[in-house]
């Protein structure tokens, strides 16, 4: 699953639109960039898909991105990469930002959101969606629209088309915003945060894939990842209700 995400700035109640605002409409408000890639078919390995993952750590303001993810591999593979354990006598980590030295690969708690719940999906009714949060597209055609908006609005296709993907984001934002100002009264009446499910560590990213909660915003697979006695990670938990945790399988 796909989910769309407004591609231009963030919006205010003000309805009118400000002219010297184009370097804010340039920025993507939401916390999910678009990298401009897709899930890759590997042929010279067997036909296994790779994906380019995000893992960001709140606690930090920090994020690791990762271009070809495969499929199989167990995320506690990669996370032993970054953040390795320590050696006899060590006492710091190698990132210079991990000031606690708590960024260890057994010492790290691994989380997706959950951005569509089962209500949403089966509702008949379309979903009233808040300007800031995901939207689902619902087959192949929105999803490949939407990617080449992105293209578009990074310059890939040339200041024109530029243009224009900023001016259709802007028409569907504004249809956005309208509605959740009429069903809500204000755009600063935010949804619930969302839900989260954990990862166990030694789970591949093809079992994190399929699980039923999770989807994918921007075709970039995101986890979240805090100290486990960091407090973030207890504010975290009073924010986002735990809905599930991803155990790895046998093959």
């Amino acid at each position: 699953t796909v989910l769309h995400l407004s591609l231009v700035a963030t919006v205010k109640d003000d309805e009118e639109d400000d002219e010297g605002n184009e370097k804010m409409e340039a920025v993507w408000h939401h916390h999910y960039p678009h990298t401009g890639q897709l899930p890759k078919r590997q042929v010279q390995n067997g036909g296994k898909w790779t994906w380019p993952v995000l893992f960001v750590y709140p606690s930090h303001h920090q994020s690791d991105f990762i271009e070809h993810f495969g499929e199989d591999e167990i995320i506690a593979y990669r996370m032993a990469e970054m953040f390795p354990e320590q050696e006899d006598g060590e006492t710091e980590t190698e990132m210079p930002w991990d000031y606690n030295n708590e960024f260890r690969c057994s010492n790290l708690a691994v989380y997706f959101e959950v951005h569509c719940l089962d209500t949403e999906l089966d509702s008949k009714r379309k979903p009233i969606i808040h300007p800031d949060s995901v939207e689902r597209l619902n087959d192949q055609g929105s999803a490949m629209r939407f990617y080449e908006s992105t293209r578009a609005l990074k310059g890939d296709e040339g200041p024109e088309m530029a243009t224009v993907a900023r001016c259709m984001e802007r028409k569907h934002l504004h249809h956005q915003r309208k509605a959740w100002i009429k069903k809500h009264g204000s755009l600063w009446a935010k949804p619930d945060p969302c839900p989260v499910v954990q990862v166990h560590p030694a789970a591949t990213l093809g079992q994190v894939l399929r699980s039923k909660d999770m989807v994918v915003p921007n075709f970039l697979v995101t986890l979240t990842v805090y100290p486990i006695e960091h407090p973030a990670h207890k504010d975290f938990h009073k924010k986002h209700k735990c809905v599930g945790i991803v155990e790895p399988k046998e093959a």
